[in-house]
C-alpha cells in the first residue's frame, strides 16, 4: 500500500511538470521568450529553410530496488515466577473454660403486706349553703344624640390641558434603485415621528366645607339592685371512720438458684493461616525486531534523443517589415530589441 501511494504521488508530480518542460524545450528551440519562433512561416511569403539536428529530452519512469528498514512486533513466550497466598488449615489443641449450670435450693425471707382495719373517731367539718339578698350598685350606659359641626373634604374634577409628545406612524414613498443604480420605482416604508399634542386631564381639587352631623354619645348612670348570694356555713361533728393500715409480716420460702460452674476442657480447633508459595507461569512478550526489506521505487529519468527540424535562413525584406513582423527591425535584421 505504501509503495502504491509513493508511485501515485510521483506520477502526479511528473504530470504537473510535463507542460513546463515541453514549453522549455519549445523556447530553447525558438531561441527567445519575447517573440514568435524564428522558424515559423511568415505570413507575407515563402521562407527558405535548412535542416538542423537538435537534442531533446523525454521523461522515462524506471523502477529500482531500494533497501528499507522495517520494524515489526514479534511475540515470544516468557516464563516468570510469582508468589501466591495459599490458605492452610491445621488442627490445634487448646484448653478452653466451659461453664455448666448447676441448680440448688436456697432459703430466703420476704415481707408480706397484710391490711388491718380499725374504727377511729374523727372530727369532721361540714358546710351548708345559705341564700341571702345583698344590695349592689351597677353602671348603665345611656345613649343620647348630639349635633356637632365638623369639616368635610370633598373633591371636584377640574379640566386641565397638558402638552405631551407621542409617536406617530405614517407611510412614506421612497424611491428604489436596481443593482446598477438606476431608479426602478417606489416602495412604501413606515416612518415613526414624534409630535406634540394637547390632552385634557381631569384634576381632582380638594374642597373643605362645614357639615352638621348627629353623634351618639353614651353617658354612664349608676343604679342600685339586689342579688342573691350563696354562703357556706361551716358546722363540726364527731363520726366513726374505719381506717385501713398495712402491716409487714416476715415469711420464709425456698427458691431454686442456677449457678455457673467453670470447668477446664481440652478441645481441637481448626486454625487457618496463609502461606506464601512460589509458582511459575508463562506470558507472551512482544519485542520490536528490525529487518531490511527490498522495495520497488519509481525513478523519473530524462532521456535525450535527436530530431531534425527545418530552420529558416533567408527571407525577403518585404516580408520582415515592421508591418508583417513587429519583432524585427525595418532593416531586415534578426534583432529582438524591438519586441519587449
Amino acid at each position: 500500500m505504501k509503495r502504491l501511494f509513493l508511485a501515485g504521488l510521483f506520477v502526479t508530480a511528473v504530470a504537473a511538470l510535463a507542460p513546463n518542460m515541453a514549453d522549455a524545450h519549445g523556447r530553447n528551440r525558438g531561441g527567445s521568450n519575447d517573440c514568435a519562433p524564428a522558424y515559423a512561416p511568415a505570413p507575407c511569403g515563402p521562407v527558405a529553410t535548412v535542416p538542423q539536428t537538435v537534442t531533446r529530452y523525454r521523461q522515462e519512469i524506471t523502477w529500482r530496488d531500494v533497501e528499507e528498514v522495517v520494524y515489526r512486533q514479534v511475540p515470544r513466550q516468557e516464563k516468570y515466577q510469582y508468589t501466591v497466598n495459599v490458605p492452610v488449615t491445621r488442627p490445634v489443641k487448646q484448653m478452653v473454660t466451659v461453664y455448666q449450670q448447676v441448680q440448688r435450693p436456697v432459703e430466703y425471707t420476704y415481707n408480706v403486706c397484710v391490711p388491718v382495719t380499725t374504727n377511729e373517731e374523727r372530727v369532721v367539718t361540714t358546710y351548708q349553703q345559705v341564700m341571702k339578698p345583698v344590695p349592689y350598685n351597677y353602671t348603665v350606659l345611656v345613649p343620647r344624640t348630639v349635633q356637632r359641626t365638623v369639616q368635610q373634604t370633598s373633591y371636584q374634577c377640574v379640566p386641565e390641558v397638558v402638552q405631551q409628545t407621542v409617536p406617530v406612524c405614517r407611510v412614506v414613498r421612497v424611491p428604489t434603485c436596481d443593482p446598477c443604480g438606476n431608479p426602478c420605482g417606489y416602495t412604501c416604508q413606515r416612518v415613526t415621528e414624534y409630535q406634540t399634542v394637547s390632552t385634557t386631564v381631569m384634576k381632582r381639587v380638594p374642597v373643605v366645607q362645614n357639615v352638621v352631623i348627629n353623634e351618639v354619645v353614651c353617658e354612664s348612670v349608676v343604679k342600685q339592685g339586689v342579688r342573691q348570694v350563696c354562703e357556706l356555713v361551716p358546722s363540726t361533728q364527731k363520726v366513726m371512720v374505719p381506717v385501713c393500715r398495712m402491716t409487714y409480716q416476715p415469711q420464709k420460702a425456698t427458691r431454686i438458684v442456677c449457678e455457673l460452674v467453670p470447668t477446664q476442657k481440652e478441645v481441637v480447633v481448626n486454625v487457618c493461616s496463609m502461606e506464601q508459595r512460589q509458582e511459575w507461569g508463562v506470558r507472551t512478550v512482544c519485542e520490536t525486531v528490525s529487518e531490511k526489506v527490498m522495495r520497488k521505487v519509481a525513478v523519473c529519468n530524462m532521456v535525450p534523443y535527436t530530431e531534425t527540424i527545418n530552420v529558416p535562413v533567408a527571407m525577403t525584406s518585404s516580408c520582415y517589415s515592421s508591418a508583417c513582423n513587429p519583432c524585427y527591425t525595418s532593416g531586415g535584421g534578426h534583432g529582438r530589441h524591438g519586441c519587449r
